[in-house]
This record gives C-alpha cells, structure tokens and sequence, in this order.
C-alpha cells in the first residue's frame, strides 16, 4: 500500500511537469506556426499574384510586339496598297488583339485605316473611322509623336459595343528618315482579365482585383464596380490607421500587405495582398478572409491538445504501473532478446514465461546465425563464379579483337596498328581488320552504347556480323546489311556508333561510311591534318529501316588515317578536365610523321598522363593505318 501510494504521489509529480512542459511545447509550436503560416500564405499570395500578372504581361507584350511589328510595315504595305488588307490579317491571326488603327498624316488631310472585331465578334475593316481609339485620345497621338516611344492608354469602352472594355497601345509610325508620319493603335479587349482572374483559386471566399493605375476597378467579383468605384474610396470601417500607408505604396508601384473589412464580404476582417503588374502600372489586389487563413491552424490545434491529453494519460497510467511492478532487470533483458531475435513477431510469443522466451530467442539467434553463415558461403561461392565467366569472357573478347599483325610481312602497301583498353574487364569498344580480297582491306572501329558484358556481348555480336555480311566492295552496302541484322536481334536496344573503310592496297583509293562515330584525322604526307568531319547516318543496331551513305577518298603515299573512340576525348584527369578534342588535334600535329605503331603508343602514353590515378571511365580504343603504295 505504501508503495502503491509512493508511486501515485511520484506518478502525480510527474505528471504535473509533463503537463507544465507538454502546454509549453503546444503554446509555442501555436505561436511559431501561426508566423510559419502568415509566411507561407504571403508566399501563395505573391505567387499567385506572379500568376496573374505573367498572364497579364504576356497579353500586354505580346500586345506590344505585335503592334511593333505592323509600325514597321505598315509603311511599306500602304506603299503597294495592302494595308487594309494586312491590319485584316494580323488582327484575324493574333487573338490577343481586338483591333489596329493606322493614322497617317498626309500633305491634304488625314486618312486612317481600321481592322476591329465588332459586335456579333465580326472583323470588320474600315476606312477614316472616327470614333477608333487613335481619335479618341488625340492627347496621346500628340505624345507619341513626340517622345517617339510607345503610350498605353486608360480602359475604356468600345464606341461600337459598350459592353467591351479595352485599353491601346500607341506607337508612332516612322519613315525612312526617323519622321513621325503616322500612328499605330493596337486594341485590347480587357474580357480576359476576368478568366485569368477566374483560374485563381483563393480560399473559399477570398478573390482578386484588377485595378488602373487610377484605380478604378477593371475587374470585380461585383461587376456593377468595374470603372465606376475607386480602390481608394476606402471608409474608416473599411480600414483604418494605415490607410495612407498602403495608398502611398499602391502609387508607387510597390507590393504590400496588410488586414482590412473588406465590404463584400460583410466588412469581416480580411488580409490582404497587393502588387503592380509592369508595362501598364495597374494593381492586383488578392482578399482573403482572416479567419480562411487560421482555420487549419485551429484544427492542428485542436487536434494537438486531444494528442497531449491522451499522451498525458498514457504517461501517467505507464508512470504508476512501472513504479507499482518494480520491473526486474531479468525482465527486460528478456524482453530485449526477445525483440532482437524475433522483431515484431515477439509480440505474439504466448503466454510463457521468461526463462521459455529466452531459451526461444536465443535458438533463434542460433538459427538467425547459421542461416546469414550460409548466405555468406552462397554469396562468395556466385562471386568466384561470376570471376571466372568474367575472365571466360575477356578471353573470349581477346580472340574477337585482332591482335596477329603478321599479314603486314605480305602486304608491304599498308603499315597498321591499334589498340583496345576496356575502362572496366571487359568493354563494348571494337575494332577489326581484314582482307576481303587480295587487294581490298577493310577496317572498322566502332563504339557500343554501355559498358560491361552486355556491351561486351553486343560488340561480339556485332563484329561477328561485320566479317560474316563482307561480301561486297561497298562500306554503306554492308553497313545496311549489318544494321538490319543487328536490329532484328537488339533486344535490349544497345546501339554501335560505327566507322568501316574498305582500302584498296594497290591504288588508295577508299570507301567509307561514318555510322555516327567520332570524326577521323587523315594525316597527309604533306604534312596537312583533315579530320573526316561527315556522318553518313545514324548509330546501327535501333533503326532497320534507315540507309546509311558513303563517301571515298585517295590515299597518297605516306599518308596516315588515325581512327578512335570517345575514350579518348572523354578521358578526365583529376581536376574533371576532359582530354578534348584541341589536345587530340595538337597531338597528331606534333605525331604526324611517326609511324602507326609510334603514334599509337604515343596516344596511350598522352592519356595515361593526362588522367594520372585517375579511374578510367570509357573504353579506349585506337587504330592507326599508314598507306605506303604499291610495294617494290
């Protein structure tokens, strides 16, 4: 009894400081996100007002651009006769235009020309209209003509149809000298303020205005509003205090925010956003009721403090049952076994005791054990298994690459070397050569997409291919032939950037295809370096139905075709810097006289020191081909 009673006075001790810091939590996680929610709302409301003003601004420029576009034409079209006919088609091909004005100041009078949407959302045409928008604001056509710069005018109403309200764009016409002649009007109808105003979603009762930079209203939840109430005509009941504040900033163009009651919403309190849209220096207000702003606040509030009461409880309850079991260190040793050996399934162990439960969790632990023991062996077993097909493999890869140059004892006309560096074991680099005939060689280099044994398996694949299609003397014959083989059979769409040449020994002459692969250096005797800079089509192995070209070129004496793959110019050294194709180029200028074998070892050596430690990342792959003429 009394240490039923020690532990509720402690349990109760307890629980008082749990309550004291539990209302202290909740009271500032309140305050801090009601400021985190203020922020956030601002956020929304600046992004939405980014919304409708971009809207705005692309109707506004694009507005702007069009009508420049018809002042510096409208000129040369009026010279031949056209403009009526050219305002009836810009009008009729840009939406955002209701209508254009062309007023030109001629030596007798003044004739104006017209393309304007009338009612029934007809375009008509005319000629001399006096009441267009270049009539109606004389005061701005003296303006323009004399900044010569373009004037937006204040909305108003259609003359034609005064259920349309518009705003124009004014833009002085000039001649050849820079001479005011005449004056473009470009014609807005303002109805899309309300659908960009529409596709703002804000809360369930807050909306957006769009006021002038007089502030009248251009749009209004209210439409009996619209250019007849002012946004400053504001009463005390309405806001007060700051009213000046946010009327000083709205005439400069800033943004602000701020509460006021509003009357459209019954004079609740309201927040409120505003900011001014560039090119025609009108507002966009976005109203928000303030209670809209806290409601989830409120609910997260309500919900945290149902939280706290029940964690309160529950603290309290376990507080008493600990100090009333006085829990045995046996006990929870048992319990830490049993959740180490079985996890979640500890808590359906039945009803045993402790000495059962570990005995139980330690047969698990044993069985846990023996099972990771054998995965090991399996794993270590798949391991060696998979080094040894990966060594299968590279030796199978070294009998596909070419590596017997004891042909050149017969064919003195040519001297050759290559090479293959794979960046991992095996690569999907490639390069061949092989006499079709006793005169004709053909050679190739090629690059799969990929590293690794699938690239390595498409590579031989492809190669394969290359040697069994050769029966022909034509590079884009064999090309096709190998290409639509390959894609028949590419499963898993690699793809092979591909160069084959096919040499004739006796007179130099070549046939080539370029299969999108790196571009060739051709190092004349001369001493003149060409780089072979034609694709004659797309990669092979993805598209069947694609053909591919050639292209043919005489070798002289001496001359050196120097072939690589993307290893090369892609090869980084410790500092992420590529190789390049600058230090390639500056390289063969240097290495143009060496022989085949000479200059690739001299290639190999550049990028081992370019890269230093650095892991090689692509296959490297080289070839050199010297054509010597006929031998002697």
């Amino acid at each position: 009894m009394n240490k039923r009673s020690i532990a509720f006075q402690l349990g109760i001790y307890v629980s008082v400081a749990v309550v004291i810091v539990i209302s202290l939590i909740v009271f500032i996680n309140y305050k801090h996100s009601r400021k985190i929610i203020m922020a956030k709302i601002e956020e929304v409301a600046i992004h939405q007002s980014s919304l409708i003003i971009n809207e705005i601004s692309k109707s506004v420029v694009t507005n702007q651009e069009v009508t420049r576009n018809v002042a510096n034409q409208a000129l040369y079209y009026h010279s031949h006769g056209d403009l009526q006919f050219f305002l009836h088609e810009v009008v009729q091909n840009n939406q955002i235009l209701s209508g254009l004005h062309v007023k030109l100041f001629q030596d007798v009078d003044t004739i104006v020309f017209s393309s304007f949407y009338g009612k029934d959302n007809v375009l008509v045409n005319r000629k001399n209209l006096t009441f267009c928008s270049v009539f109606k604001f004389p005061q701005l056509v003296e303006s323009v003509i004399q900044q010569d710069q373009g004037v937006w005018s204040d909305p108003f109403y259609c003359p034609s149809d005064s259920s349309k309200l518009m705003i124009s764009y004014f833009l002085p016409l000039l001649n050849q000298e820079g001479e005011s002649v005449g004056v473009v009007a470009g014609d807005i109808n303002l109805d899309f303020l309300n659908n960009v105003i529409s596709d703002i979603k804000i809360g369930d009762n807050g909306f957006a205005v769009i006021a002038s930079r007089q502030g009248y209203y251009l749009t209004h939840p209210d439409p009996g509003w619209i250019m007849k109430r002012h946004i400053f005509e504001v009463s005390s009941k309405q806001q007060s205090g700051e009213r000046d504040y946010y009327q000083q900033l709205l005439n400069a163009g800033k943004s602000g925010s701020g509460f006021a009651y509003p009357q459209l919403l019954n004079f609740e309190k309201s927040w409120f956003y505003f900011s001014s849209i560039p090119y025609t220096n009108w507002r966009v207000v976005i109203v928000m009721p303030a209670k809209e702003l806290f409601d989830e606040l409120g609910v997260v509030f309500r919900e945290i403090v149902i939280v706290s009461l029940i964690g309160f409880l529950a603290i309290l309850a376990i507080i008493v049952l600990i100090f009333n079991k006085m829990l045995s260190p046996l006990v929870q040793i048992v319990r830490s076994i049993q959740r180490f050996s079985f996890g979640d399934r500890s808590r359906r162990r039945g009803e045993k005791n402790e000495i059962e439960l570990l005995s139980d969790s330690l047969k698990e632990l044993q069985f846990q054990y023996n099972t990771y023991v054998e995965e090991q062996n399996q794993v270590r077993k798949d391991k060696r298994k998979y080094e040894k097909d990966l060594k299968s493999a590279k030796e199978i890869q070294r009998t596909i690459i070419p590596q017997d140059y004891s042909f050149l004892d017969k064919h003195k006309e040519i001297d050759l070397h290559a090479i293959l560096q794979p960046a991992e074991s095996i690569g999907g680099d490639l390069y061949d050569f092989f006499f079709i005939d006793n005169d004709h060689l053909l050679f190739t280099m090629g690059d799969v997409s990929g590293k690794g044994i699938p690239a390595a398996l498409f590579m031989a694949v492809a190669t394969t291919m290359i040697k069994s299609k050769s029966t022909n003397l034509s590079a884009r014959n064999i090309v096709d032939v190998v290409n639509k083989a390959l894609s028949k059979e590419n499963s898993n769409q690699h793809f092979l950037t591909l160069f084959l040449g096919i040499l004739n020994v006796k007179t130099g002459i070549l046939d080539y295809c370029n299969a999108a692969h790196n571009y060739p250096f051709l190092l004349r005797r001369n001493k003149e370096i060409i780089q072979l800079e034609q694709t004659h089509g797309l990669p092979i192995g993805v598209y069947s139905n694609k053909t591919y070209q050639s292209q043919s070129l005489v070798l002289a004496k001496g001359d050196i075709l120097f072939l690589y793959t993307d290893g090369v110019t892609d090869c980084k050294n410790k500092y992420g810097e590529m190789y390049g194709l600058n230090r390639l180029s500056r390289l063969m200028e240097i290495s143009k006289s060496m022989p085949p074998k000479s200059l690739i070892e001299r290639m190999m050596s550049e990028l081992i020191a370019f890269k230093g430690e650095t892991k090689q990342a692509d296959d490297i792959s080289l070839m050199a081909i010297q054509f010597n003429g006929m031998y002697e």
